[in-house]
């Protein structure tokens, strides 16, 4: 019998629902837990400009309350569902933009290879004098040379040639 494989991955990515909101009550339809949370942050921010606004100026938005306070954060909610930077979820994307102006940007970091390079903001760098490599006189000029004896393989893989510790023979001698 085959071994048989499953793949979870489509059902852990299924976003969370509520459905059933007490003991007695449950809704006919499932509603997503991330937007609805959102639409409630939307309508709190909405209604906090409303009110701010209104409290400058009294006439204003005086007709307008169901769009200020309904439309516009389902109107937001509906974007930032769909907004997904770099394929990520936008509040993640925010923090981790945060994260990297406050801690990266401002203080003028500098790396190379993934390092903090330390001496990056001196004016001036002092480097040691160089030092003159001597050579040895039997060293190897080209790195594909070596004074090792390498065997020749033909395309059997055996190696061909003759062993130093044995005598060389010619097939036709006597």
């Amino acid at each position: 019998m085959g071994r048989l494989v499953f793949n979870y991955r489509k059902a852990m990515r299924e976003p969370k629902k509520i459905q059933q909101l007490t003991e007695n009550f449950s809704l006919p339809f499932a509603i997503e837990l991330i937007p609805a949370l959102n639409y409630f942050i939307f309508v709190a921010l909405c209604f906090g400009f409303w009110y701010g606004v209104r409290m400058i100026f009294p006439h204003a938005f005086e007709n307008t309350f169901f769009i200020v306070i309904f439309g516009t954060p389902v109107l937001l909610t509906m974007l930032v569902t769909k907004i997904k930077p770099e394929g990520k979820n936008i509040y993640l994307y925010f923090f981790d933009f945060a994260k990297y102006y406050f801690l990266i940007k401002l203080p003028e970091k500098k790396f190379c290879n993934d390092r903090k390079v330390d001496l990056s903001n001196e004016k001036q760098i002092e480097f040691r004098k160089l030092v003159e490599v001597v050579g040895k006189s039997n060293e190897i000029k080209n790195t594909d040379e070596s004074h090792i004896q390498q065997p020749v393989v033909d395309k059997n893989g055996r190696r061909l040639g003759v062993l130093p510790h044995k005598k060389q023979f010619h097939p036709n001698a006597e």
